[in-house]
């Protein structure tokens, strides 16, 4: 097994924080990359995602930057769900704190699972805006709280899921929800990080090199989804989906076997 604190391990998580790093700003899901590899690193189910946490957060805030440059952030409309999601997020990370670790080791492989295959089949994103089905309201008390919940329980897919959410019910644009999206999960991440890292359960040094791949990597996606907008991010989320969903079934079974009783 690999010393996730030694040198030979650098190189190995900033690339891995790199490929992160584009698909999260592009498409979501880097989560279905790096919490299976802390995973096989050893890290225990709630260190992994708390770890997966730090490295999005480096990625987020610089994906969020970029799309400020380019005024897709509304800051003052979406202040409800930012307030929404950071009250969500750390419910669910207190969740995730008094799960036992039994059980969060064996379900954790699945809801990767279920997050790949969602990725796959998730209906079609456009970037033409269109008419809201929900209230600003209905929607802050509805899809931001519950995924913003998920999000600090678990929290992968959880950006894909905002787009989607806020595609269908908002009428956003792809640009638009991508970017909205940055935001709001950025405010469910730190809210959870706070507390899992209160209760002691983040790596940094690992977190942090990669963090230095997503800074990267985001750059990168983000000028992508700016660039060629839902052209861009439908492939992408396939494509990752796809791959991750195979080497989850074959790769990282083991990880579900080693805590069946």
């Amino acid at each position: 097994m690999l010393d996730i604190s030694g040198l030979e391990a650098v190189p190995i998580l900033v690339g891995v924080g790199v490929c992160a790093g584009i698909i999260e700003a592009s498409a979501g899901g880097s989560g279905l990359i790096v919490v299976p590899i802390l995973l096989m690193l050893g890290l225990s189910p709630a260190s992994a995602m708390a770890t997966s946490k730090l490295q999005y957060t480096f990625g987020a805030l610089t994906s969020i930057v970029r799309f400020h440059q380019a005024n897709l952030v509304k800051w003052k409309s979406i202040a409800p769900m930012m307030v929404a999601a950071a009250l969500a997020g750390t419910a669910g990370a207190f969740a995730l704190i008094y799960t036992n670790p039994k059980i969060l080791g064996a379900i954790i492989p699945l809801l990767l699972a279920g997050a790949a295959l969602y990725f796959i089949f998730s209906p079609r994103i456009s970037d033409v805006t269109s008419a809201a089905r929900l209230s600003r309201t209905a929607f802050v008390l509805g899809p931001v709280v519950l995924i913003g919940f998920y999000d600090g329980f678990f929290g992968v897919g959880s950006a894909s899921f905002y787009v989607l959410a806020m595609v269908w019910g908002l009428g956003f644009s792809a640009r638009n929800a991508t970017a909205t999206t940055k935001v709001v999960d950025f405010i469910n991440s730190t809210a959870a990080l706070i507390v899992l890292a209160i209760h002691h359960e983040v790596l940094w040094l690992p977190g942090a090199l990669l963090g230095l791949g997503q800074i990267g990597g985001a750059w990168i996606g983000a000028g992508l989804v700016i660039r060629r907008g839902a052209k861009f991010v439908r492939p992408v989320l396939v494509i990752v989906s796809l791959g991750l969903s195979l080497k989850l079934l074959f790769d990282y079974r083991d990880v579900f076997l080693a805590v069946l009783p």
